[in-house]
């Protein structure tokens, strides 16, 4: 019965984002081809009033998603209208800063709340991952959001908090002994330092090109600063059952231990290697593909992996080999 009620309230956000997309187009083909103040705010309405309406009665009435969701829902819809209806184009940044606000905030509470009912037993990135299906039921979207949101927990998040390991597992790290985090601490580092005269540079050809470049490079330090500091807080598990790879926020790899036929200490060209730019000392050979999953919903299929461990002799004997 649950499986069904699922399903049926996929069917009637597809309903929804089908309809949605259709009136965006449609108002703007029509704010192109007729240039007259009435239909520009026609269709300014329709996509800042019709479409949160469509939400709220196929998905929010229907218990698809929560009455919260309107919210940056709604601030997304006056964001888009900005673009039809003239002389408004001045609010699109206070629009856009409130809808990412927005939607943070809710995934950070719907995170925390989750966290908590957990008793830190569960993975942030999976609970962020989580959280983001709950407001954006589209897979791909809401990796995309949960990742987004995980770079900047890591990245801002508070300094000296404990690696995440839960009670039942046993942690084995790959910081310590190699290059992999300070490689990322150190190209954070170049993207801080090239973005002024990159922008001082560009300017002369184009102001929109200069502050596009500062910001995709102030992103870029964002970026490599929650990789690098997920390197020392996300570390390998092994439980009873299973081993988890984890390569900080850049990948993750669950595989039962039945799954791992061979374990082995040389050949290690041609492989799966975690971290990158590391010279790995365990390499594992699975049964079957195993699925490794990374940011934005990215998924490698992988049949071995090369494990740069800084313990690799208490790794090999723990897992009993």
């Amino acid at each position: 019965m649950t499986a069904r009620r699922e399903s049926w309230g996929g069917v009637r956000f597809a309903v929804w984002l089908a309809a949605s997309i259709g009136i965006n187009a449609v108002a703007l083909l029509a704010t192109r081809m007729v240039h007259r103040p009435a239909v520009a705010f026609g269709c300014a309405f329709d996509v800042a009033v019709t479409v949160p309406a469509l939400y709220y009665w196929l998905v929010v009435r229907a218990g698809v998603l929560p009455v919260v969701s309107m919210i940056p829902l709604c601030l997304m819809a006056l964001l888009r209208a900005t673009f039809v209806a003239p002389g408004v184009a001045w609010t699109r940044p206070a629009l856009g800063a409130g809808a990412e606000l927005a939607v943070t905030t809710y995934l950070v509470l719907r995170v925390r709340r989750g966290l908590r009912a957990a008793g830190g037993e569960s993975d942030i990135v999976e609970r962020l991952t989580l959280a983001a299906q709950e407001l954006v039921r589209l897979p791909l979207a809401a990796a995309i959001a949960g990742s987004e949101i995980a770079v900047l927990w890591y990245a801002f998040g508070p300094w000296g908090r404990k690696p995440h390991v839960p009670n039942s597992a046993r942690p084995f790290t790959m910081h310590e002994k190699t290059i992999a985090g300070a490689l990322f601490w150190a190209l954070a580092g170049l993207s801080a330092m090239e973005a002024a005269p990159m922008h001082v540079l560009l300017r002369h050809w184009s102001h929109t090109a200069a502050w596009v470049l500062t910001g995709l490079s102030a992103y870029a330090v964002v970026w490599m600063v929650a990789v690098a500091r997920s390197m020392a807080l996300r570390p390998c598990l092994l439980e009873d059952d299973d081993l988890t790879v984890r390569c900080g926020i850049l990948w993750t790899l669950r595989v039962p231990l039945r799954e791992i036929a061979r374990v082995r200490r040389e050949q290690f060209e041609g492989v799966f290697h975690l971290p990158p730019a590391s010279e790995p000392n365990v390499v594992l050979e699975f049964r079957h593909p195993q699925e490794a999953r990374s940011l934005y919903g990215i998924k490698r299929r992988v049949t071995c992996v090369a494990l740069a461990l800084d313990d690799p002799e208490d790794f090999l004997r723990s897992l009993g080999s």
